[in-house]
């Protein structure tokens, strides 16, 4: 592993980007930092227009620390050229960090703990390059903010295929089916669904990635029926998109992969 370390260390780091597979079980939710309510609703909200990858947006830019041995760390720096060090809860965290391949596959979903000087640490799965979306809402800001970063450290590895658009994905013994972007959960067996548990205050998230330019959307759904997650109408923009469906489920958060393709 050393000559892994040996070329992690010299990143090269791009600050914009353009150019899957396997449902997880990402976290434990049993005493989880990020599983409590933070007190909001969010009835079919979120970013239902995708936004585009960028370091910088409504006036705060995304400024690398340092990038090394698999670890990055970055902060954000307002529009004055101050470190932003303050940020306010939104969907259940102060900070959601999407670490994905270009080609959307290996999808991670994480929270990094923000430092008292504003930075954070983001860990990388493995060599080879890598998407970075960071989602936050400083305090004082009007909105969240996202912002992006891509690391590439030169390895080279092969590009994995879009899976084909699926409206059916069985996984830990359910079934899940899309219908727009309404999603049902079912018991593969037929018996009675038990065991759903919210997750960062939500019944459900969903993070959606545009194959080509990776703009970027996290939804929320509205009240529904235990087993069903609604989102409106969802995205609206065309393109081709990786949806990331993820909920609780018996102590551990599911991530279920869906490829969707929006007229």
């Amino acid at each position: 592993m050393s000559h892994v370390v040996g070329r992690l260390g010299a990143f090269a780091l791009v600050l914009a980007g353009t150019f899957g597979t396997a449902y997880a079980v990402g976290e434990r939710l049993p005493g989880h930092t990020h599983s409590t309510q933070d007190g909001h609703t969010h009835a079919g909200t979120g970013m239902s227009t995708p936004v585009p990858p960028g370091f910088e947006s409504g006036g705060y830019q995304l400024v690398t620390d340092h990038a090394h041995a698999g670890m990055a760390t970055f902060h954000l720096r307002d529009e004055a050229g101050s470190d932003v060090t303050e940020f306010t809860e939104a969907h259940g965290s102060l900070l959601h960090v999407v670490v994905i391949r270009p080609d959307l596959s290996d999808f991670q979903h994480v929270h990094p703990t923000i430092r008292d000087d504003g930075s954070w640490d983001v860990m990388l799965p493995a060599p080879g390059q890598w998407h970075l979306v960071f989602d936050s809402t400083p305090t004082g800001a009007p909105g969240p903010v996202v912002v992006s970063a891509n690391i590439d450290d030169e390895t080279p590895v092969a590009t994995v295929p879009l899976p084909p658009a699926d409206d059916t994905v069985d996984v830990a013994g359910l079934v899940v089916t899309r219908d727009g972007f309404t999603f049902s959960v079912a018991n593969a067996d037929g018996s009675m669904l038990m065991g759903l548990e919210p997750y960062l205050g939500q019944a459900a998230h969903l993070v959606a990635m545009r194959q080509g330019d990776l703009a970027y959307t996290h939804l929320h759904p509205s009240e529904g029926m235990t087993g069903m997650f609604m989102f409106g109408t969802g995205i609206t923009e065309a393109g081709t998109y990786r949806l990331f469906l993820q909920f609780g489920y018996q102590g551990d958060v599911l991530t279920v992969p869906f490829t969707v393709v929006v007229p």
